[in-house]
């Protein structure tokens, strides 16, 4: 993107490309929601100026918008493929979907991430809009493996969307991955 002004004489490029602001932005949401998403922080924390933002970006509200970008082609697009390389079975799709809250610290990063931007979509059009999108692709995706189960187009979309809700629910309740209930919550999710 260039800049949103002539460069001086004396500025050199930014060294840093947009994509590693992007990824600073995103653990800044992670960590304090999107208040904390703040130009100077951000700099400060990747050793730059606050010209290297503006090269990248005309203003915060684009970077705001690069951040959903991001977080759409991620929460989305990127899970479905990796898991259906692992297996062909629905039924063993969707317990791995159920599994990913508890992964690793890429899983509770993208939850805290999740949160933060549904708690900013209650008051951002672009992030609600962001967070409907998202909504709607992924019940599509889990009506689809739950029609491959075996049920009814509506029946599998009511299933889908109590596998969504619960999925939803383990990135807010803070339970250890060895709690009972969780045990064997693939089985009354899926059987």
């Amino acid at each position: 993107m260039p800049p949103a002004s002539p460069r001086k004489k004396n500025e050199t490029p930014a060294t840093l490309d947009a994509a590693a602001w992007i990824e600073a932005a995103m653990t800044a949401l992670a960590e304090g929601g999107i208040d904390a998403v703040r130009i100077d922080p951000l700099a400060r924390k990747l050793g730059v100026t606050r010209g290297s933002f503006y090269w990248h970006f005309k203003d915060r509200a684009a970077l705001h918008l690069a951040m959903l970008k991001h977080w759409r082609e991620g929460a989305s697009y990127n899970v479905g493929p990796r898991i259906e390389r692992k297996t062909t079975s629905p039924r063993e799709r969707l317990k791995q979907l159920l599994a990913l809250p508890y992964s690793g610290p890429r899983a509770t990063r993208a939850a805290a991430i999740e949160v933060s931007i549904r708690l900013w979509a209650r008051r951002d059009k672009n992030a609600a809009r962001a967070v409907r999108h998202i909504d709607k692709v992924r019940l599509e995706y889990f009506t689809s493996h739950f029609i491959d189960h075996g049920l009814a187009k509506p029946a599998a979309r009511q299933r889908a969307y109590v596998f969504y809700a619960a999925l939803m629910a383990e990135a807010l309740i803070v339970v250890d991955s060895d709690e009972p209930a969780l045990r064997d919550l693939d089985k009354f999710l899926l059987d």
